[in-house]
């Protein structure tokens, strides 16, 4: 904690709420702005390669972070339970942004947002069970508050699959670029009364059953994939909060940071085996898939950061309570920024957040 002897003479109690409270805020901050920057980043890169450049940007981070930890903790050693734990929480975390990044690439991003928001009450639930934690109904019913006030948000947002072979070869009815015959590979010339004229006659030739690329011939898995990544995003988010909490336990904030940004690095790795098996390149010329990728890269830095000291404060079912509150800000942030339409489910969704993160600080463990 920075100037340490400037607050030395004050009481000890009323600083570390002081210290909780803005780290807490300024996660909220930091979370509510990021899903914006990864929505605008894939809006001009695939998934894949936003995850690879994500990890990218995560590399100068090596360097800075290294300087402030010789700085602030001197001598500083890590153990091999430390290790072991924090690899764990990398591996969950690599699956929940896969999973996340996938979603919000097919869907909406509010869509996404109002289901993943539910992993507070997986790892509270996880507390109890494997952590010894007391359970609080007051930090239940603000747990369940939550969930169900961004799940009512969530669905505000319109599900969408993204342009794939389900929709190859089909325009969709509101689209404004000329309809095209496949047979002559000439497009509609103009309108006349509302009615297309083509420039040569349409071949009447029967279509194919493999030609037209029904939806119902796609797998179940295909078809459901929106809603498995989020479940897998929401379980994985929950579980990862999980080993934080323990590993916070070991050493402080910033060296469980410090190691997890190791061990996530190493999963460039299969990134570049990928890259090199398949022969591909990642497409991020666009200098916005950069530009997004990057801050959404800084705001999860500090945000994490901020995260993980609030949890060597107070007892992981506050904390992962009351920050699962961070969509209220980016739907905010969205509203003012995106010029998104606020509703009355969505006004209903965020009134529930709000009087559950009130219910979660006045039960605070």
């Amino acid at each position: 904690m920075p100037f340490p002897e400037f607050f030395a003479s004050f009481d000890s109690a009323l600083f570390s709420q002081f210290g909780l409270n803005g780290l807490v805020l300024i996660c909220l901050a930091c979370w509510g702005i990021w899903g914006i920057f990864d929505k605008k980043a894939l809006d001009h890169a695939s998934s894949l390669d936003v995850l690879f450049a994500m990890l990218i940007c995560q590399l100068p981070q090596v360097p800075i972070f290294l300087t402030m930890l010789n700085y602030l903790h001197p001598g500083w050693t890590v153990s091999g339970p430390l290790v072991l734990f924090c690899s764990l929480g990398s591996i969950v975390y690599a699956v929940s942004m896969i999973c996340y990044v996938t979603a919000m690439s097919k869907a909406d991003a509010g869509y996404v947002l109002g289901f993943t928001a539910g992993y507070p009450l997986v790892a509270q639930l996880l507390a109890v069970l494997l952590l010894g934690e007391k359970l609080v109904p007051g930090l239940m019913f603000g747990g369940l508050l939550i969930a169900a006030g961004v799940f009512s948000v969530g669905l505000t947002g319109e599900k969408h699959l993204a342009h794939g072979a389900e929709n190859e070869g089909i325009p969709h009815p509101s689209s404004s670029s000329p309809l095209r015959d496949v047979s002559t590979n000439k497009y509609f010339s103009g309108h006349k009364d509302n009615v297309a004229v083509m420039e040569a006659p349409v071949n009447t030739e029967v279509a194919s059953e493999n030609s037209l690329r029904l939806p119902q011939n796609r797998s179940f898995f295909s078809k459901h994939l929106v809603p498995i990544c989020v479940a897998v995003a929401t379980i994985t988010w929950g579980v990862k909060g999980l080993f934080d909490k323990v590993a916070v336990g070991m050493a402080p904030p910033l060296v469980v940071y410090y190691v997890e940004l190791i061990a996530n690095l190493m999963t460039l790795i299969p990134f570049i085996i990928y890259y090199a098996m398949t022969k591909k390149m990642p497409q991020l010329q666009a200098r916005q898939a950069w530009k997004y990728t990057a801050l959404s890269t800084i705001l999860l830095a500090i945000g994490g950061w901020s995260y993980l000291a609030a949890l060597g404060i107070a007892s992981a079912s506050y904390v992962i309570t009351i920050t699962g509150c961070y969509p209220l800000l980016m739907y905010g942030f969205t509203i003012l920024f995106l010029k998104e339409k606020f509703n009355k489910t969505r006004l209903i969704g965020i009134s529930l957040i709000v009087l559950g993160g009130i219910c979660v600080q006045l039960n605070q463990a």
